[in-house]
């Protein structure tokens, strides 16, 4: 009997020893899962906010829940409940710039503020506190569309000059392309017997010691002379182009007018009545001596705004010149070799391309407007 005691007791301990831990984990999970939903209503308005905001700077659900000491689960929550305007998470590891770090750094970019990729490395350290990569910094600007670009050489414009270009713009903004075939584009141009007029490469290895002939671009003492040639275009082909021996004074000047500026319109077939001539500011171009001349001929003169190249049409027709001069694979031996180059380059220039030229006066108008008198692309 007492056996039988002693068994059945055993036995009872037995079994509670293997029900209560498994009751106990029960309870456990169930008050874990009580304090959980707790946690899950306690957030408050606040929280939620910075959760929110967060998220759309594009930090990880992970992030946020570490940032804000509240679960993943509550994060999720909150990422659904706003997921039309919170980025979807990207797997992998996370990103070191923020969306918001991102927007402000091409903000800054744009304005000029930084002026470098250095300097936007060292803008986005100082916002997210941990080293980047100059390399992340290029990338995050592509994905803003912002690219580094070689600085144009544009004339520095006074304040004047600006608000001069401004009035001009505003005052033949309302001008057709057929107003603008009216006008006869002139001015001076410097050629080089010797030299690239634009930028060359060439292409090697890096453990190359030496440069092959190819990959070197001659180079005269005394830069191998110059000459400098006069020219006029209309919306129907190129006028005359003529060889400036000597400095370009007021009477050479003159004289230019007087030999080619009537002929070339006929030439061009422009009316006469309607015929207008633009030429820039230069001294030589506003001498009394010229001034008489277009008075006497009764030719009306386009009043022209300061420091505006990038409105002259004509200086498009330089550059094209200067760029079918680097065609040739050898320098010309003189000036007269180089005079019959330019020569021939002139009466071959494309009809097209000077209808171009005159079809984009009024994009250039208003973009000096746009610009409030600034330089344009063009």
């Amino acid at each position: 009997m007492l056996m039988h005691s002693v068994f059945f007791f055993s036995f009872t301990v037995f079994v509670i020893t293997l029900i209560l831990p498994s009751y106990t984990f029960s309870y456990s999970l169930l008050t874990l899962s009580n304090d959980y939903q707790l946690i899950m209503k306690s957030l408050t308005q606040s929280t939620k906010e910075t959760a929110t905001r967060q998220l759309r700077q594009g930090k990880s659900t992970r992030e946020v829940s570490r940032n804000l000491r509240i679960s993943v689960s509550s994060v999720i929550r909150v990422r659904k409940e706003d997921k039309e305007n919170i980025p979807e998470p990207h797997p992998g590891r996370p990103r070191k710039i923020s969306t918001k770090t991102r927007e402000n750094l091409a903000r800054h970019f744009m304005r000029g503020d930084l002026r470098s990729l250095k300097d936007g490395q060292r803008f986005v350290e100082s916002v997210e506190g941990e080293h980047v990569h100059i390399t992340a910094v290029q990338k995050n600007l592509r994905q803003e569309g912002i690219r580094a670009y070689t600085q144009p050489n544009k004339p520095k414009l006074t304040q004047e000059q600006i608000a001069k270009r401004l009035r001009f713009a505003k005052e033949h903004i309302h001008w057709t392309v057929e107003d603008w075939k009216n006008v006869m584009f002139s001015d001076e141009c410097s050629i080089s017997r010797i030299g690239s007029f634009g930028k060359k490469y060439y292409y090697h290895k890096r453990q190359q010691q030496q440069y092959l002939p190819h990959q070197v671009q001659p180079k005269q003492q005394g830069g191998g002379k110059k000459m400098m040639v006069w020219g006029c275009i209309g919306y129907s082909g190129v006028g005359d182009l003529c060889w400036i021996e000597g400095t370009m004074d007021t009477d050479t000047y003159v004289d230019v007018l007087d030999r080619r500026v009537r002929q070339s319109r006929k030439y061009l077939g422009m009316d006469k009545r309607k015929f207008i001539f633009q030429q820039d500011n230069a001294s030589v171009h506003t001498a009394l001596r010229a001034r008489n001349f277009f008075v006497r001929h009764r030719i009306n003169v386009l009043i022209w705004p300061p420091n505006s190249p990038d409105l002259n049409l004509i200086e498009h027709v330089w550059a094209y010149i200067k760029r079918e001069l680097d065609k040739y694979p050898e320098s010309p031996r003189d000036l007269d070799e180089l005079w019959r180059r330019v020569e021939a380059i002139w009466r071959e220039i494309p009809m097209d391309f000077l209808h171009k030229l005159y079809e984009s006066m009024p994009d250039r108008l208003a973009m000096v407007i746009q610009n409030k008198g600034r330089n344009t692309k063009y």
